[in-house]
């Protein structure tokens, strides 16, 4: 029989360690190519190398900038993650990361992972995000706004487990970060204008160990710190007007595919200036899909879409690792329409007969955003004084596949279980019903990769995937 335990609670011994030696700082970077950029331009920002005992926390750190438009602009549901089209990270010549339409996966996880009650409170703050809307602040023309962005969705702030980044490579991370289009980013009634960006700053909490600390982890590590992260890969496709079926080569070469989301996107809105291009998705009919690797089913029987997506929906959450997760929540449904309930004839109950009672109306919420077919993208519905509600046209559409093994289920501390898709072929088979818009797809392939720093060798950053 084992011995008899007591409780933690009783366990007066077992108390907290004060830490190693150290500090931490707050420090800004500014781009190393200029002050001042418009939309579509490139910025550099280096984090210094070469910093002796001192690390970077990615998960403390955000991009601060300031936008000025000559247009007034609504920002899509991302907010101002919009603005920003791809991210690379480099050092010493060597590619860590490089993401196309950070901005299009950055919307789709906020519609999934953040809740109402944030974007319309710290995202609203940070970022112009509203919880109740499928769109985003509105900012009069010529009004320069600043904006706060974390940081996220690269390998450097999504380790596993956490780790912070040493800041005394010999090379320093150069971040590139590209500004998408005007038309393609907000909506707006002037598309050729381009935006200012000015302001602009990486924020950084910096931590620096003692010597003596240092050297304690010099001598565990013997110089060599590894560092296991996820990223993503951004491969695209595209569905014709008249397409039924669709098979979609994706590229995907890593040894540890952990999922793939997938993005649709009517092709009329994918660079309209005055429609939402970032967060307007759509089923295009979409009734089944299943990913095909080396010719081998993924998974063995396709997901239905089905009349209300709830077997897509449920896979998506399988490789969100939050299926069972109740307390969890996403606007990915909000929205405003009219309802088959509320006919004209009822206009008086909304202010507009004689003596109605005046006042601003709920949201009504929308039969089903998440299965929008076309998806217009032009509207996200109005609540206005005295009117009946008008209706969203904007779809929320999204799907993922899982490809982790159980072994881990995405939660693992001490292993990781992807499937290796090296020297393979990674394809995307989609069913779709007849009389769909033309369709761009995007697949972001999330993988587990490699970060190796090297101090008795190279005493650079080095990845392997």
């Amino acid at each position: 029989m084992d011995a008899e335990a007591f409780s933690e609670s009783l366990a007066y011994p077992q108390v907290k360690k004060r830490a190693v030696a150290s500090r931490s700082f707050r420090t800004k970077i500014s781009p190393s190519n200029g002050g001042s950029f418009v939309s579509g331009s490139t910025i550099n920002i280096d984090l210094p190398g070469n910093l002796a005992g001192q690390y970077y926390n990615p998960n403390q750190m955000y991009l601060k900038f300031s936008v000025t438009g000559a247009a007034a602009y609504t920002l899509d549901r991302g907010g101002a993650t919009g603005f920003i089209k791809r991210i690379q990270i480099q050092t010493a010549g060597a590619q860590l990361f490089d993401l196309n339409n950070w901005n299009v996966l950055a919307c789709a996880l906020l519609d999934t992972d953040s809740s109402s009650e944030w974007k319309a409170s710290s995202g609203n703050i940070m970022l112009g995000t509203l919880g109740d809307q499928l769109q985003g602040v509105s900012v009069a023309a010529a009004t320069k706004r600043t904006y706060c962005i974390p940081m996220m969705l690269n390998p450097l702030s999504m380790t596993t487990p956490h780790r912070m980044i040493p800041a005394f490579s010999l090379s320093a991370l150069q971040f590139k970060i590209t500004l998408d289009t005007t038309a393609s980013s907000v909506k707006t009634a002037a598309a050729a204008v381009p935006f200012v960006f000015d302001d602009i700053e990486m924020v950084c909490l910096m931590t620096e160990l003692s010597p003596g600390a240092q050297a304690q982890i010099d001598q565990l590590t013997g110089g060599q710190y590894n560092i296991l992260a996820n990223s993503y890969i951004n491969s695209q496709g595209n569905v014709a007007a008249a397409a039924t079926q669709v098979t979609a080569n994706l590229g995907v070469s890593v040894s540890s595919l952990e999922r793939i989301i997938v993005v649709h996107r009517p092709e009329l809105t994918v660079d309209a200036f005055a429609s939402f291009s970032l967060g307007n998705r759509s089923t295009r009919n979409l009734s089944q899909f299943q990913f095909l690797i080396n010719s081998e089913n993924y998974p063995q029987r396709p997901i239905d879409v089905g009349d209300h997506g709830a077997e897509a929906f449920a896979e998506m959450l399988l490789a969100d690792h939050s299926l069972v997760d109740f307390r969890k929540g996403c606007p990915i449904q909000n929205s405003f329409s009219i309802g088959a309930v509320i006919a004209a004839s009822t206009a008086t109950m909304y202010g507009q007969g004689t003596g109605a009672l005046s006042g601003s109306l709920p949201g009504v919420a929308k039969v089903d955003a998440y299965m929008e077919a076309t998806a217009a993208g032009s509207s996200a519905g109005v609540v206005a004084l005295n009117a009946i509600p008008t209706a969203s046209n904007i779809g929320t559409f999204l799907c993922a596949c899982e490809f982790e093994s159980g072994l881990s289920d995405g939660k693992s501390s001490h292993i990781y279980s992807g499937i290796s898709t090296i020297s393979s072929t990674v394809q995307y088979k989609g069913t779709y019903g007849a009389g769909g818009l033309a369709t761009n797809l995007d697949f972001f392939s999330m993988y587990t990769l490699m970060i190796s720093l090297d101090m008795k060798g190279s005493s650079v950053f080095a990845v392997s995937v």
